[in-house]
């Protein structure tokens, strides 16, 4: 029995390896989101406390004006780096469907192809087993022959 060899192999192969790469992209851009959102979480956290501090130090009748206003530069500097941050994650969105979609299409094509090698498979699978059929049935026949004669 012949052994089945899929001529698009290689192909498939490279397929698959562009596929694990689109994946392995698609995968580094959702880090790079996530920590986007870790620091937008740690930033809003920081504001929080520094807004806590400054309440906190208004209330106490004593006030040090100038721990107050490094306070309240900190919120605003906090508040520039957290736009920052939302910017920088409203710039990964199309990068992330970009990227999605890649790994949509390249599975697309690697499913296609597998597909494809099963058919194939089946169709020699088919083809070797009629042409066994066809020995077995070819060896009856000269057996039947011989006892003939």
């Amino acid at each position: 029995m012949a052994k089945f060899r899929f001529r698009l192999e290689t192909y498939l192969r490279l397929k698959i390896a562009a596929r694990d790469q689109c994946r392995a992209e698609l995968a580094e851009v959702l880090r790079a989101e996530e920590q986007l959102k870790q620091q937008q979480v740690e930033i809003e956290e920081e504001i929080e406390d520094q807004h806590a501090y400054v309440r906190q130090a208004t209330q106490s009748g004593n006030i040090n004006l100038d721990l107050v206003t490094a306070a309240q530069r900190q919120v605003i500097f906090l508040k520039a780096a957290g736009q920052e941050k939302q910017m920088l994650m409203k710039q990964l969105i199309p990068h992330i469907q970009q990227r999605r979609q890649a790994l949509i299409d390249a599975d697309h094509e690697v499913r296609t192809l597998e597909k494809l090698k099963e058919q194939k498979q089946e169709q020699h699978l088919q083809r070797e087993a009629a042409l066994e059929a066809k020995q077995m049935d070819e060896i009856a026949l000269t057996g039947f022959r011989r006892k003939g004669v």
